[in-house]
Formats: C-alpha cells, sequence, structure tokens
C-alpha cells in the first residue's frame, strides 16, 4: 500500500542557491500555504524548461530580487514528504557584499552561521545540504 501511495505522489525537481558572505549564509522563512509553510530554507524553486544552474540562478532573482553567479554544484538529495516527493539540487554562490534581500515569497530573511542553521526548521531535504556545508566548513 506504502509503494502504492508513492507512485502517485507528485513528483518535482527543484534547485536551491546557498548564498555565502563572510561565513555569513543566508536563510529565508516560507510565506505560503502548504505543509512546510513557515519553515526555513534556501532560495529556490522549480525546474522549468532550462539547465539545473539556470533554475537556482533565476528562482534566485524572483524570489530575492538578486543576481548571482559563479554558482558551485553542491549536491543532490531526494525525499519523501507526506504529499510530494522531490529532487533538490543545491548550489553554493559566494556574495561580496551584505545584502538586504526583497523578499516576495518569505516572511523574513537571516544571515546566519553554519553552527547556526541547526537552531532553525528547514524541510528535511535541506538537513542534508546544512551536513554538507557544516562538514566541509562553510
Amino acid at each position: 500500500m506504502n509503494e502504492m501511495h508513492r507512485e502517485s505522489k507528485k513528483k518535482i525537481e527543484v534547485c536551491c542557491c546557498v548564498i555565502i558572505h563572510n561565513s555569513q549564509i543566508l536563510i529565508l522563512r516560507r510565506n505560503h500555504r502548504g505543509l512546510r509553510n513557515g519553515l526555513w530554507e534556501f532560495p529556490g524553486g522549480k525546474l522549468e524548461d532550462e539547465t539545473l544552474k539556470e533554475c537556482a540562478e533565476r528562482e534566485v532573482y524572483e524570489e530575492i530580487n538578486i543576481r548571482v553567479g559563479n554558482l558551485k554544484f553542491l549536491c543532490s538529495v531526494e525525499s519523501e514528504y507526506e504529499d510530494i516527493s522531490i529532487k533538490l539540487n543545491a548550489f553554493i554562490s559566494f556574495s561580496d557584499l551584505l545584502f538586504s534581500p526583497s523578499l516576495k515569497v518569505h516572511s523574513e530573511y537571516r544571515w546566519v552561521s553554519s553552527s547556526q542553521l541547526n537552531k532553525f526548521t528547514f524541510p528535511k531535504a535541506n538537513l542534508e545540504i546544512i551536513d554538507i556545508i557544516i562538514k566541509n566548513g562553510y
């Protein structure tokens, strides 16, 4: 029965970008209807007819009005939620400037150190990304 339920779930592919400025990482709080409302995340969204890198760049711009460059692939994570199955592709970008993002789909943002990330509640797909960030000393 679980197999049937898993196969009926919507499968989506998304990209996110971990933006770092002077060892501070940008996180955003979700502000929309749905099961993951109020959780923290990295800027990103659904893959459209584009490359993974283009998706990450576009979604960052659409969500916080910032153009990111020099993206480097970090990892891919697959995760099951009760309503969807996702593949999350994470990129990393280093910013020379500390900026205040223009929030369009989020309620707040924070610049935090990697050691502070565990103090915030993220969707489970993000937890593997956080582990990689911490292990790599970002």
